[in-house]
């Protein structure tokens, strides 16, 4: 059987490995790994790897690995593999998907620059527009202008003897 294959409630576990994590220095009973670090610590002592606190690179966990030594007998080392190769998956998948989160971020990174881009040749676009029809508008009011202008130079139209002789019959009645 597995070494995980004890059954507990993932409540119960959590809340008994949490709590042993708050005697392990530099572990919080809140870190998101708690519960994995005081299952450890009942295993073996904490180690430090001060190599992989600030960055976890593939090389760096072979040369950690390398270094631990192992001695005790072929079931304790058998169960030291089945945990390491536990922890080598997990560590794959998340470097895997800090690989693909990275290559998402570049990506989105290009998208946002060619949007910002776009944006800022759309607003100069709008801004000309808008400049064009400011233009337009003054010409066409000096235009109004200009035409209202020449209506008032114009001579009064003289009425028709028609208009004259029907003006004079409503003042004679």
């Amino acid at each position: 059987m597995p070494l995980w294959g004890r059954k507990k409630s993932e409540a119960e576990s959590r809340r008994q490995h949490g709590t042993e994590a708050r005697s392990i220095p530099g572990w919080l009973a809140t870190d998101p790994f708690s519960g994995v670090a005081g299952l450890l610590n009942r295993w073996a002592a904490p180690v430090v790897w001060e190599a992989l606190d600030e960055k976890v690179t593939p090389l760096l966990v072979e040369d950690a690995v390398e270094s631990v030594k192992l001695r005790g007998a072929k079931l304790e080392l058998k169960a030291a593999g089945q945990v390491g190769w536990l922890f080598l998956s997990a560590l794959r998948t998340v470097y895997r998907n800090t690989l693909t989160q990275d290559a998402e971020i570049i990506k989105l990174r290009d998208e946002v620059a060619a949007l910002q881009e776009r944006q800022l040749l759309m607003k100069e676009t709008i801004e000309s527009a808008v400049t064009r029809g400011d233009q337009m508008e003054a010409r066409c009011t000096a235009l109004a202008v200009r035409v209202a202008k020449q209506k008032s130079r114009q001579k009064p139209k003289m009425p028709s003897t028609v208009q004259v002789r029907a003006l004079m019959r409503k003042t004679e009645e």
